[in-house]
């Protein structure tokens, strides 16, 4: 009698150990599902028209050759 207590004992805990586990693997995917929704990057600048330059069909070509 008393090993089908420590059995049921040892059981209940064991699920007690998974449950927990399985509530922290969860919480930890939602964080990280959670992070990867986020912009990768915010810009809260003004900016104008006069900031920017034009790029020449030989500067393009250039950039293109070194990727």
């Amino acid at each position: 009698m008393l090993s089908l207590a420590l059995i049921a004992l040892c059981s209940l805990v064991a699920l007690a150990v998974l449950g927990v586990g399985g509530f922290f693997v969860l919480l930890k995917l939602g964080v990280i599902v959670r992070e990867a929704q986020r912009p990768t990057y915010q810009d809260y600048g003004t900016y104008t028209l006069d900031q920017g330059r034009e790029v020449r069909p030989e500067e393009e070509q250039a950039v293109r050759k070194q990727v």
